[in-house]
C-alpha cells in the first residue's frame, strides 16, 4: 500500500475508534502491520513546522533591520511600523479563511504569527508613546486578544500560547499580590475550542498537543493559586489533581491506539510518581505535623474556597477510580489512589508517630505502584509498562540508598541487582513475539 493510502488509513482509524466502529486492539494490529505512523505523517508535520520556523525567521529579520534605525524614525512612522505585523497577520488570516481553510500548515503558522504579532504591536506602541503599565497587564491584554486567532482559525498553536501566557500572568499575579485565582476563569475561556476538538476527534494530534500543554500549565498554575497559609493543603490538592489528570486520561483517552494516545495520562502518571517520591522525605511533613488538629481546622473553617478544593478534588478522583474498576481497568486504580494515601499520611503525621510513619506510607505506596505496574506489563507482555514499573522501583531504591547510612558496598550491590533485573527482563520480553511495544 502506498504512503498516501496508509496515511489516509491512519487518519480514518482515529475516527473509527472514536466512533466505536473499530476496536483499539484492531487499530493497533493494523498499525503494527503497516509500520510506524511517523514515516507517513512526517512530511505533513514538517510542512507545518518549517512554515512556522520560516515565518519566525522572517519576522525576526525584519525586526532587526528596523531596530537598527528605530531611533531615527518619527513617531508616526514608528506607529505604522508597530501595527504593520498585526495588519499583515490579519490579512493573511483572511486569506487563509477564504482560500486555505483546509490547510493545517497555513492555519497553524498564520495563527501563531498572529498571536505573536499582537504582543509585538502592543510593546512597540507602548515604547513609542511611553505608555506606562506593568508586565501583568501586558500579558493579560496580549493573551485575551490572542483568543481571536484560536477561534477564527481553529489553530492549536495560538491555544497553546494562550495557556502559556495565562500561566505566566498567574505567576506574576501571585508575586505582585493580585488575584491569581482568575486563572481558572481565563482557562475556561478556552473550553469551547477544546470541546469542539474533543467532539470532532479526541484522538487527533492537535487534541494531544493542547492537552499536554494544559496539563503542564495546570500543574504550575495550581501552585500559584493556592493559599499556602493552610498547612498541608498543597499535599492533598496536588495528589488529587495529578490522580484526576491520570484518571481522565484513562477514562476518555485510554482506548486510543498507542500511537495517538494523548499525554494527560502520561503527565498525571509522572506527577504521581514524582510527588510520591518527594513525600518519602521528612521535610514536606514537618510544617504540617505541628499544625495538625489545632491550626488546621481553624484555617479551613475560615477559607470556604480552600475547603471546597480540599473536599471536591479527592471526591472526583475517587469517582473516576471507581469507574476504572467497573470497566475492567482496575490496575489503574493504584495511580488514582494517591489522594487516599496522602490523607492517610497527613493523619499519621499528626499523631505521636510523627513524620516517620508518613514517609513509610509513601515508601510502601511506591513499592506497590512499581510492583503492580511490572505485573501488568509481564502479563500483557508490554515491555514499556514493565520498564516503567522497574523504573519506579529503581528510583525509590536509589533515593533511599542516598538517604540512608548503608555502606558503599551495599549500595553498589543493590544498583548492580537492579541493573541486572532491567537487562534480563528486557532480553526475555524482546525474544517473545509481540513484546516490544
Amino acid at each position: 500500500m502506498s504512503k498516501k493510502h496508509v496515511q489516509w488509513l491512519y487518519e480514518e482509524l482515529l475516527t473509527l475508534v472514536n466512533q466505536g466502529v473499530v476496536s483499539a486492539e484492531t487499530a493497533e494490529r493494523l498499525y503494527r502491520h503497516y509500520g510506524e505512523k511517523e514515516q507517513y505523517s512526517g512530511r505533513r508535520w514538517a510542512v507545518v513546522l518549517f512554515g512556522i520556523l520560516g515565518a519566525a525567521l522572517i519576522g525576526g529579520g525584519v525586526i532587526l533591520l528596523l531596530s537598527h534605525n528605530w531611533d531615527q524614525l518619527s513617531k508616526p512612522a514608528r506607529t505604522v511600523l508597530s501595527f504593520a505585523p498585526l495588519m499583515i497577520a490579519q490579512v493573511l488570516a483572511g486569506f487563509v479563511l477564504l482560500r486555505r481553510s483546509d490547510s493545517t500548515a497555513w492555519r497553524e503558522s498564520v495563527g501563531a504569527g498572529w498571536a505573536l504579532a499582537i504582543g509585538a504591536s502592543i510593546a512597540l506602541v507602548a515604547q513609542t508613546y511611553n505608555i506606562s503599565g506593568d508586565f501583568g497587564r501586558f500579558m493579560l491584554t496580549w493573551t485575551l486578544l490572542g483568543l481571536a486567532a484560536v477561534y477564527l482559525l481553529q489553530a492549536c498553536l495560538p491555544a497553546m500560547l494562550y495557556l502559556i501566557g495565562i500561566t505566566v500572568w498567574t505567576g506574576h499575579a501571585r508575586w505582585s499580590h493580585a488575584h491569581p485565582a482568575w486563572f481558572w476563569l481565563l482557562a475556561a475561556l478556552l473550553l469551547p475550542y477544546v470541546w469542539r476538538l474533543f467532539c470532532k476527534n479526541r484522538y487527533q494530534p492537535r487534541m494531544a498537543l493542547v492537552n499536554g500543554v494544559f496539563a503542564v500549565c495546570l500543574c504550575i498554575a495550581t501552585g500559584f493559586t493556592l493559599e499556602w497559609n493552610t498547612p498541608g493543603l498543597w499535599i492533598l490538592v496536588y495528589s488529587a489533581m495529578l490522580a484526576l489528570l491520570y484518571s481522565v486520561g484513562v477514562r476518555w483517552f485510554g482506548d486510543a491506539p498507542i500511537f495517538s494516545r494523548p499525554p494527560l495520562q502520561t503527565v498525571g502518571g509522572i506527577g504521581v510518581i514524582v510527588l510520591s517520591l518527594i513525600l518519602t522525605f521528612e521535610e514536606p511533613w514537618l510544617g504540617y505535623m505541628h499544625s495538625y488538629g489545632r491550626d488546621l481546622s481553624h484555617s479551613l473553617a475560615g477559607s470556604p474556597s480552600e475547603l471546597a478544593v480540599w473536599v471536591g478534588l479527592p471526591i472526583l478522583a475517587t469517582l473516576l477510580c471507581c469507574w476504572c474498576v467497573r470497566h475492567g481497568k482496575a490496575w489503574h486504580m493504584i495511580f488514582g489512589a494517591l489522594p487516599a494515601v496522602a490523607t492517610l499520611g497527613q493523619f499519621l503525621a499528626g499523631t505521636h508517630t510523627g513524620t516517620l510513619a508518613a514517609t513509610v506510607v509513601f515508601d510502601v505506596y511506591l513499592v506497590a505502584l512499581g510492583v503492580t505496574t511490572m505485573i501488568v506489563g509481564l502479563r500483557s507482555e508490554r515491555l514499556s509498562i514493565v520498564n516503567i514499573g522497574m523504573g519506579i522501583l529503581a528510583l525509590l531504591i536509589i533515593t533511599r540508598f542516598f538517604d540512608s547510612e548503608l555502606s558503599f558496598v551495599a549500595r553498589g550491590l543493590a544498583f548492580i541487582a537492579v541493573g541486572c533485573a532491567f537487562l534480563i527482563t528486557n532480553i526475555v520480553l524482546t525474544r517473545r513475539k509481540g513484546a516490544v511495544r
